[in-house]
């Protein structure tokens, strides 16, 4: 696949494809050169993901616990539709352009990434019936699936991420969860291993202006 874009032209619709990461800053948050609507797609999941928080918590949590919580939520939920962006495909999955810094080779491995999510770690500090089995479980797990994804073909990649999904989900109740919390440990599966561990093709809109597409090659 070249470095700039292409067009697929194998299912119902051209689609394009840009590998080439845009100029200026690095935005390791929604991957650089996204649009206001894929922003808005990020955070109106992580939004939706908070009311039902909001809905369904222990009302008993202090106003510490709240914070904790809640920032953690707007984290690994926004993170979903975060990792999964075209955008954000092409900065994690594509090689770094220099200069390189070595938080930059940090963030792009994603082992090392998915290593730096230790969100359970500060759930079972601030949640009283957070267990430290529990929060080493959705520490590793992430982890493993990551390690496994990246391991096989790329083919292999987006089923293996889904089957660890799967798994992860059915599996949960083996370790309990804290009340109000029982979904954090398959988002973080989510997040992690199927959105971002998953090499995917950076789709984009398709160029409008003229010539702009010329020299794309066509699969």
């Amino acid at each position: 696949m070249r470095d700039g874009g292409e067009v697929s032209t194998g299912g119902p619709e051209a689609v394009h494809v840009d590998w080439a990461v845009p100029p200026g800053p690095r935005d390791w948050l929604y991957g650089t050169g996204a649009t206001r609507v894929e922003r808005g797609v990020v955070w109106l999941t992580a939004a939706a993901c908070v009311t039902a928080l909001l809905l369904t918590a222990p009302t008993t949590w202090s106003w510490g616990t709240w914070l904790a919580v809640l920032l953690v939520t707007l984290d690994v939920t926004g993170g979903v539709a975060a990792n999964a962006l075209g955008t954000a495909k092409r900065l994690y999955h594509a090689p770094l352009a220099p200069p390189v810094t070595r938080l930059d080779r940090v963030l792009h491995d994603p082992l090392a990434f998915a290593a730096l999510h230790v969100h359970p770690f500060v759930l079972v500090v601030v949640v009283p019936d957070a267990t430290w089995v529990w929060a080493l479980w959705w520490y590793l797990v992430p982890l493993g699936g990551v390690v496994l994804v990246r391991t096989v073909p790329v083919h292999l990649q987006r089923p293996v991420a889904l089957g660890v999904a799967a798994v992860a989900l059915v599996a949960a109740p083996v370790v309990g969860a804290p009340d109000g919390l029982s979904w954090f440990g398959p988002v973080m599966v989510l997040k992690l291993v199927v959105a971002h561990a998953v090499r995917e093709e950076p789709y984009r809109p398709a160029p409008r202006e003229p010539g702009v597409g010329q020299g794309l090659t066509r699969a």
